[in-house]
C-alpha cells in the first residue's frame, strides 16, 4: 500500500468538503444539530440526576463518534458512485485497498474535527468535559472508532456486490444497532435473551465501560478487552468477508456496472 496514493484519496475528499455544503453537513450541521438537541434534554434531566445527565451526555457524543465513522466510509465510497468516479479511481494506479485505506482515514480526521466542536459545545452549553473521562476517553475510542470502521468496510463490500440500491443501508445499520448498544442505559434492563445477543456486540461493552469509568474515575479493563478481542475477531471476518467479494464482482465484471 502506497501511503502517498491514500494521502491523495484523502486530499481530493478534504477539497470537495471545503466546496460541498452536503460534505460540510456532515462534519458540524448533524452532529452539532444533535448535540444541542438532546443536550438540552441532558440538561433538563441533570435536575433529576446529575450522574445520569452524565452518562447520556457521554453516550450521545460517542454514538456521534460511532455513527459518523460508520456511515462515513459507505457515505465517501457512494459519493464516487454517485459521480461516476469510481472506475476512474480504479483505472488508476491505485488499488482498491488503498482507496478505502483512503476512505477511513479522511472520515477519521474529519470525526476528530466534529468531535472538537462537540467538545467545545458540550462544556460551553452543559457544563459537560469529555476530560473527565480521563485516559479512559482513547481507550473507548479506539474500540468505537474500530468497529465503525468494520461496519463501514461491511456496507462497501455489500454495495460493491449488489449495486448502489443497498446504499441506505449505510445509514439503517447503525440505526438498528443503537437499541441493543446501550448507549443510554445498561445492558441490565434489556431482556435475558436480549443480553445474551448483545454481549456479542462491541458497542455494548463500551458504553458499559464509559459508564464505569463516569461512576468511579477509572479504567474498566475487562470491557476494555472484551470489545477489543469481539473487534479483533470481526475485523478478520470482515475482510475475509470484502476480499471474497471483491474477487466475485470482478470476476463477474459488475464494478463497472455502480
Amino acid at each position: 500500500m502506497s501511503l502517498s496514493r491514500v494521502w491523495g484519496i484523502m486530499l481530493r475528499h478534504i477539497f470537495l468538503t471545503m466546496h460541498q455544503l452536503e460534505r460540510f453537513a456532515d462534519i458540524f450541521i448533524f452532529p452539532i444539530v444533535g448535540l444541542l438537541l438532546w443536550g438540552f434534554l441532558a440538561k433538563y434531566v441533570q435536575v433529576q440526576s446529575s450522574t445520569l445527565a452524565a452518562f447520556f451526555m457521554g453516550g450521545l457524543i460517542l454514538w456521534i463518534v460511532f455513527e459518523r465513522v460508520g456511515t462515513g466510509v459507505g457515505i465517501d465510497f457512494m459519493w464516487d458512485v454517485w459521480e461516476r468516479n469510481l472506475m476512474n479511481v480504479l483505472a488508476s494506479p491505485i488499488t482498491l485497498l488503498e482507496h478505502i485505506g483512503g476512505l477511513v482515514a479522511i472520515t477519521i480526521l474529519k470525526v476528530f474535527v466534529s468531535l472538537s466542536a462537540m467538545w467545545l459545545i458540550a462544556a460551553l452549553f452543559y457544563g459537560f468535559n469529555l476530560s473527565s473521562l480521563g485516559s479512559s476517553l482513547v481507550f473507548l475510542w479506539i474500540n468505537v472508532v474500530f468497529f465503525a470502521v468494520i461496519l463501514g468496510i461491511f456496507n462497501v463490500a455489500l454495495i460493491m456486490r449488489f449495486g448502489h440500491t443497498l446504499g441506505p443501508l449505510t445509514w439503517i445499520l447503525p440505526l438498528t444497532l443503537q437499541p441493543f448498544s446501550a448507549v443510554f442505559y445498561p445492558v441490565s434492563i434489556l431482556p435475558k435473551f436480549v443480553q445474551k445477543i448483545v454481549w456479542f456486540l462491541p458497542l455494548s461493552h463500551v458504553f458499559e465501560g464509559m459508564r464505569f469509568t463516569l461512576r468511579s474515575g477509572k479504567l474498566e479493563v475487562i470491557e476494555f478487552f472484551i470489545a477489543l478481542g469481539l473487534n479483533l475477531v470481526y475485523f478478520v471476518v470482515v475482510i475475509g468477508f470484502f476480499t471474497y467479494m471483491f474477487a466475485l464482482v470482478r470476476r463477474k465484471g459488475t464494478l463497472a456496472k455502480l
